[in-house]
C-alpha cells in the first residue's frame, strides 16, 4: 500500500490531504463470479492543521428551576365599563418551629374602568379605580339575595405627600327590572383645604354574570385562606402518629370536649 501526502494552499492556509492506494484485491460474490477492484481506487481524507474548537453552548436553567407564576383574572364587559377580578394570594411567614403560617389572608382585587364614549369595546384604563374584597365580604356577595343590597366602604389615611384623604364606597344593589345587580363604585377625594371631589363608575351586572362571580368566590376562598398549602402538607402516616400520641384525641377519632 502506498501513502502519498499532497499539500493544497487555501487562503494562506496549507491543508494537507492523504491518499491511500491499496493493492489489488478480490471480492468473491459466488462460486462462478468475483469482482477485482482496480489499484487506482483511493480514499482521501482532508483535514486542517488548525483545529478550531466549537464555542460552548449557552447554559440555561431547566424549566423545573424557573419560578412558575400563573396569572388569571375574569372580566365583565358592559356598555358602561369593565369590571376585572384578580385574586391576590395570602402571605406566609416562617415560625420558630420551622413551619409556616398565614400572616395575611388573600383578597380579591376589583378593577373598574369606564367606557370611552358610546363604544363598548373601548375603555379608559387611565381612569380606573380599584377596590379590594376580603374573604368575609366575598361571602356577603355569595349569600346576597335577588332583591337585597349591600354597601362596602374603605377609608385611607391622609397621605403625607399630598395630604389627600380618600374614601371609597362600593354599592351592590338590585336592578329595577330585576335582571341582576348594579355595582357602583364612588371615590371621594378630600385635598387639604379644598372641597371634596367625587368620581363614580356604574356597571350593571346580569344575573348570569353574578352567578359566575359567586362561583369564582366559592372556589377561590380556601386558597385565599392558605388551606390548599396546608392540605398539600398532610401525610396520613405522620398525622396518624401525632393523633395516637395526643391524649386529647380518643380512639374513635373525635376530639374530647
Amino acid at each position: 500500500m502506498f501513502h502519498i501526502v499532497h499539500s493544497l494552499p487555501l487562503k494562506h492556509l496549507s491543508l494537507p490531504f492523504h491518499s491511500f492506494v491499496p493493492p489489488k484485491f478480490i471480492v468473491p460474490l459466488n462460486r462462478n463470479f468475483s469482482f477485482i477492484f482496480p489499484t487506482s481506487l483511493s480514499v482521501r481524507c482532508n483535514h486542517s492543521n488548525i483545529v478550531e474548537p466549537f464555542p460552548p453552548l449557552p447554559q440555561y436553567p431547566s424549566v423545573a428551576e424557573l419560578p412558575q407564576r400563573v396569572y388569571a383574572d375574569y372580566s365583565v364587559y358592559t356598555a358602561k365599563g369593565v369590571l376585572t377580578l384578580t385574586p391576590k394570594p395570602p402571605e406566609f411567614e416562617s415560625k420558630a418551629s420551622g413551619a409556616f403560617g398565614v400572616s395575611r389572608e388573600g383578597y380579591m382585587l376589583l378593577q373598574f374602568a369606564p367606557s370611552v364614549g358610546t363604544e363598548e369595546s373601548i375603555y379608559d384604563w387611565n381612569q380606573k379605580q380599584v377596590f379590594s374584597l376580603s374573604v368575609s365580604e366575598m361571602g356577603t356577595l355569595i349569600s346576597l339575595g335577588a332583591m337585597e343590597s349591600w354597601e362596602f366602604s374603605r377609608k385611607t389615611a391622609k397621605a403625607k405627600s399630598n395630604g389627600i384623604e380618600v374614601r371609597k364606597v362600593l354599592k351592590v344593589e338590585p336592578l329595577l327590572d330585576a335582571t341582576g345587580h348594579s355595582f357602583s363604585l364612588s371615590v371621594y377625594k378630600k385635598p387639604a383645604n379644598m372641597e371634596e371631589i367625587e368620581e363614580n363608575i356604574y356597571l350593571p351586572i346580569t344575573r348570569a354574570q353574578l352567578a359566575v362571580l359567586r362561583s369564582i368566590f366559592n372556589y377561590i376562598v380556601p386558597y385565599l385562606l392558605g388551606w390548599n398549602a396546608f392540605a398539600s402538607t398532610i401525610k396520613a402516616e405522620v398525622y396518624s402518629q401525632m393523633n395516637s400520641a395526643n391524649p386529647r384525641y380518643s380512639a374513635n377519632n373525635e376530639w374530647n370536649r
